[in-house]
């Protein structure tokens, strides 16, 4: 029996690992040659993570790979996942088939997908279950690819088998249910919301029964820490679960536990991972392998993306400045226009002063043509106004 963080004593045997100190821990890893050098490559703040997971301060991260696997390896505990399904689909589901995900035409290579299970329940409906650390971007686009990929798959099977007898109205539904870790911002759009779920449907409100063959379920681990603190008897399994998959502190656990025995069974199989160095290294090697090349994926598309923004930024700026100049050359050509046109009032203005002047002095058409250098045309046009 092992002691929380608050020196309670802890009713369930091996919830956690109960090494008595760091040092322990250090001196059980230190006989295995190859575990303790994984262990001193290991930057400080998971060396620490490590300790405090083997002298049971917390919990370990379920979002580690190798961690998920194991827990969720759909053939050694179909039950386990069938509970997770049921819990999020509200409905008791029983798992019929598990297929590879290897035989995907959308394999990924470096993202950040942890867990990515594809099985085939009892009403003949699929169900897409992945863990992801870092929600993508744009998880729309993708979740819709992967849909599409396994309701093609699915027609090719089933028309292949039914040849002429074929009919779409055997497909059966997909639900891609997506588990995220850290959300994508627009996800907290919505207060206290961490479960998203998405069908189709008309603008109209036809077919309310039908809302085609692909659903969306996205739940956001680190919302629902924020909006459930506590689980109790009266808390749902859903809840369970999703406390399970993103709690790591002792009391939230300790309250899990004796809320949802069935929960120690797993935590027990998590605390058997600190008794064997060897593997306990291996996975957090591995995880922190997946967590630099993911951590390094998301700096590139960051900086990408700033590259895009300061590129987009630049061409906005020379386009303004463009603008500008555009602006002020036409400003400068209405001002010359408008400046050549005074002046040529001003000249015709001077020219007909003259020409009423010489006028009243006697001089004749030609003579006053002559002596201003003026077309006999503009002279007597300006010598008509006289008479009128």
């Amino acid at each position: 029996m092992s002691q929380n963080q608050t020196g309670t004593s802890m009713t369930f045997p091996n919830l956690l690992p109960s090494f008595p100190s760091c040092a322990a821990v250090k001196h059980v890893l230190m006989n295995d040659s190859h575990a303790w050098e994984h262990f001193l490559l290991l930057p400080d703040a998971v060396r620490q993570e490590l300790l405090d997971f083997c002298i049971g301060k917390h919990g370990l991260r379920i979002t580690y790979d190798p961690v998920f696997q194991q827990i969720f390896h759909p053939i050694k505990h179909t039950k386990r996942l069938e509970s997770l399904l049921s819990s999020i689909l509200d409905r008791k589901v029983s798992i019929l088939e598990i297929f590879p995900r290897e035989g995907t035409r959308l394999a990924e290579t470096g993202s950040f997908i942890i867990m990515d299970i594809l099985v085939r329940l009892d009403d003949g409906s699929y169900a897409n279950v992945e863990m992801q650390k870092i929600g993508y971007s744009f998880p729309l686009a993708r979740a819709d690819c992967y849909a599409s990929d396994i309701i093609m798959r699915q027609y090719e099977k089933i028309k292949s088998e039914l040849g002429p007898g074929f009919s779409f109205s055997g497909l059966h539904k997909v639900y891609c249910i997506i588990l995220m870790e850290e959300s994508p911002a627009a996800f907290y759009s919505h207060t206290n919301q961490y479960i998203h779920r998405r069908t189709a449907s008309f603008d109209t409100g036809i077919c309310p029964d039908n809302a085609g063959l692909h659903e969306d379920i996205f739940i956001c681990l680190d919302i629902f820490r924020s909006v459930v603190h506590t689980i109790t008897k009266r808390s749902t399994l859903q809840e369970a679960w999703l406390t399970f998959l993103s709690a790591t502190d002792i009391s939230s656990i300790t309250a899990l536990v004796s809320a949802f025995p069935m929960f120690l069974p797993v935590y027990q199989e998590i605390s058997d991972f600190a008794q064997n160095p060897k593997e306990l290294m291996n996975m957090f090697s591995e995880a922190l392998r997946i967590m630099d090349r993911n951590l390094e994926r998301q700096m590139l598309a960051e900086m990408r993306a700033e590259a895009n923004a300061k590129i987009a930024s630049i061409s906005a700026e020379l386009q303004a400045a463009r603008d500008e100049i555009r602006a002020a050359k036409d400003e400068a050509r209405t001002a010359i226009d408008e400046t050549k046109s005074a002046k040529d009032k001003a000249r015709t203005a001077k020219n007909e002063a003259e020409i009423f002047r010489l006028r009243l002095l006697g001089r004749s058409a030609d003579e006053i043509t002559q002596e201003l250098n003026l077309s006999p045309a503009a002279v007597q046009k300006v010598l008509s106004t006289l008479n009128e």
